[in-house]
């Protein structure tokens, strides 16, 4: 009870901290689209952000009858998804554990298109300890729990063959990184700029999602009791997300500066640490696709979803 209680007060918090980013012509009749993301800066981050900052989002959505655009930030994917079942934001972009999760609940959950995929994780080892995961056996792993870091780290343990033989704890990620740095974990999960910059000072890769031929996709839901309200704002969205993704391939040096000078991160690791084919210019690649069929086959088979359902229905579900 007390975790329900925190969680919907953090929400609450947090979504009351939205942020008008982008305005157009309030007498047009038009409505404003209320956007959940996941932010450590309090600002849009990623590939939403730099549309806000293109003023893509807003160009490409007003065909749609939206006028201005509001964020609200969480501090994971649960918390934004919990907003929008709550009816606190319209649409929620978040990673594909939350969403597979959200839709395994709750069949009114639509999936508007991925706006990331490919997307790597590393599991990051204490300085001196394991350089492979062999060697962690009998040892932890940390990640949040729910999240792709977990999922990550428990899909690494199965690839191995060693799943039972390695436990996964439920640690934040900054308490993880801290007890890395002491000495009092043994490995955890990181991705992006936070991973390169602990390989920089010796803190070895232990394995990763991609030495596998594996992937995560950034996934944007809605509710249909939204979609059925505003029939021309999937396909809308669809042409957005890849409109701005397409601006990032062709503009790539620009957008990786903005995201260090928006992080407080080094340029360099965020070049080492982004891809440009992780930015998709089509709503759902053949490669998103398979990414989160494996995410939905993995969460089914241990048994974190409430409920079973057709991927490629949900992807192919019209407005």
């Amino acid at each position: 009870m007390l975790s329900r209680i925190f969680h919907a007060a953090l929400a609450t918090v947090l979504a009351a901290t939205a942020v008008a980013c982008s305005t157009g012509d309030g007498g047009s009749g038009g409505y404003t689209l209320r956007i959940g993301a996941t932010s450590v800066t309090g600002t849009p981050a990623g590939s939403l952000g730099w549309g806000d900052r293109q003023g893509i989002l807003t160009k490409e959505l007003k065909a749609a009858g939206v006028d201005k655009i509001e964020y609200s930030f969480f501090q994971s994917g649960g918390d934004a998804v919990s907003a929008l079942i709550a009816g606190a934001v319209d649409v929620a972009a978040v990673g594909d554990n939350p969403a597979l999760r959200a839709r395994s609940r709750d069949p009114k959950v639509v999936l508007l298109s991925f706006d990331s995929v490919n997307s790597d994780m590393q599991i990051i080892g204490a300085r001196g300890g394991p350089t492979n995961i062999q060697g962690l056996v009998g040892k932890n792993i940390t990640a949040p729990q729910g999240t792709i870091r977990d999922r990550t780290a428990r899909q690494l343990i199965e690839a191995a063959g060693l799943t039972g033989k390695i436990d996964v704890k439920d640690v934040p990620t900054p308490e993880s990184i801290a007890g890395l740095s002491s000495g009092q974990i043994d490995a955890t999960v990181l991705s992006g700029a936070s991973s390169v910059d602990l390989q920089q000072k010796g803190y070895p890769v232990i394995d990763s999602l991609s030495r596998h031929g594996m992937g995560s996709t950034g996934t944007n839901i809605a509710l249909t009791s939204f979609t059925d309200g505003h029939p021309d704002f999937r396909a809308a969205w669809q042409r957005a997300i890849t409109a701005v993704n397409g601006d990032i391939r062709n503009h790539f040096d620009d957008y990786l500066h903005w995201v260090a000078d928006t992080d407080g991160s080094k340029f360099e690791y965020v070049k080492q640490s982004t891809q440009a084919d992780e930015f998709n210019t089509e709503p759902f690649p053949q490669i998103g696709v398979k990414q989160l069929q494996d995410a939905y086959d993995f969460l089914n088979a241990d048994g974190s979803l409430a409920g079973q359902y057709s991927v490629d229905e949900w992807i192919g579900a019209k407005p």
